[in-house]
This record gives structure tokens, C-alpha cells and sequence, in this order.
């Protein structure tokens, strides 16, 4: 008996369909892309980046907060009096002493216009982005999020943080530094 074109068509499908099934399974991922949740205890590596190890493979992942910017860390603020103060600096240990010995969980993984993988990352029920910007210690990032805008607000009214003291944006710094 003759094979039509629709038989053929249906077991090279089916052969397709298997090679694809066997890689997934045969092939592990490691990228943390791959990935829909991290949980583990992190280090602050400046206001908004974290090196986050995770708990179930002790792999390390460095993480920016999503829809947030906080002063780089060689990044200066000036004080009413025109003292010049380590804000980046600040901004890190701020970050440092909020993460210090508790398990973070990063969900909703992304790269970036620039290739730096961002999360939206949990102490428990709250969410560590927004603790970031309430306490004054970074800004909405509203490049990619309008999300912390009011949030931000009320840090900048009660001069919380960074708003204590005067300052260029993260994003205009970066971009008067190159």
C-alpha cells in the first residue's frame, strides 16, 4: 500500500515532536530566565542589584530590582550645605541591611534594553522593590515601570533617603558618565 503525503507529513511531525520532548527532558536549564521563581538569601551589590544564591541548586544569579533605579555606587549627592556624600554607597547599604539574613524569593525574570536580568523579588509577602523606593533609597524606573511612582512620591515629600539631599537621577548620572 502506498503512503499518501498526509502520512508522511504526520510522522515526520510525530518524529519532530519526539527529538523536541527528548532534548527538553535531556537538556537541562540553567538559564535563569528558564526559570519561574528563585528563592534563596542574596547580597546587596548596590541600591538596586543583588547576587541572589539559590537555595535549591546553590547556583548565583545577579538581579536588578525590576522598575526601579537607585544611585550607582560612585555616585555622590550633595547636602544642603554642599557637603558631598557617598549616596550609592548609602542606597547599597541600605539595600544590604533590608536583605540581611532573610530568604528573598524572584519571580517574573527579564533582560533589560541593556541585557541585565531583572525581578520582581518578595521578603515574604512584601514586595522588596517597593521597600527599596518607600524607604527613599531608589527611584521609579519609569522606563520600564510606572508602577512605584506613588510610592515614590511619598518618599520624595517626606524626604526619605536620597530626597534628603540633592542629587542627579541614576539614569542622567550613567549618562553624564560616559
Amino acid at each position: 500500500m502506498q503512503k499518501g503525503p498526509i502520512s508522511t507529513l504526520s510522522e515526520i511531525f510525530a518524529f519532530i515532536s519526539t527529538i523536541a520532548v527528548l532534548f527538553a527532558l535531556i537538556c537541562p536549564r540553567v538559564d535563569a530566565l528558564s526559570q519561574d521563581e528563585i528563592s534563596g538569601r542574596a547580597i546587596a551589590i548596590s541600591g538596586d542589584t543583588l547576587r541572589l544564591k539559590n537555595e535549591e541548586d546553590k547556583s548565583e544569579i545577579e538581579v536588578r530590582l525590576w522598575g526601579i533605579d537607585a544611585p550607582e555606587k560612585n555616585q555622590h549627592c550633595e547636602t544642603r550645605t554642599g557637603r558631598s556624600i557617598d549616596c550609592g554607597i548609602l542606597a547599597k547599604n541600605a539595600l544590604k541591611a533590608t536583605i540581611r539574613r532573610k530568604n528573598l524569593t524572584c519571580v517574573d525574570f527579564d533582560k533589560n534594553d541593556e541585557g541585565t536580568i531583572t525581578a520582581l523579588c518578595y521578603l515574604g509577602d512584601k514586595i522588596l522593590n517597593s521597600m527599596v523606593v518607600r524607604s527613599g533609597w531608589a527611584m521609579a524606573y519609569k522606563r520600564e515601570s510606572s508602577d512605584y511612582l506613588g510610592i515614590e512620591k511619598v518618599a520624595r515629600l517626606a524626604e526619605k533617603g536620597i530626597w534628603q539631599y540633592r542629587f542627579d537621577k541614576p539614569w542622567i548620572w550613567r549618562k553624564r558618565q560616559k
